[in-house]
């Protein structure tokens, strides 16, 4: 199966499945650390991170 159907059908799960089995068919494991660090990172160049920390 490729990646984007991999995909796809993760996003057509929604919320019947919990976060760490919606993301492990990708091969991602959500209770990581570095699962959220890469992610933080990914998102930071959006500006979206020094907004929430200026609140």
């Amino acid at each position: 199966m490729k990646d984007s159907e991999r995909y796809f059908e993760m996003l057509q799960a929604g919320g019947a499945l919990h976060h760490e089995g919606l993301f492990a068919p990708l091969g991602l494991d959500a209770s990581d650390p570095r699962f959220r660090d890469n992610g933080l990172s990914m998102v930071s160049g959006f500006g979206f991170i020094g907004e929430l920390e200026a609140t």
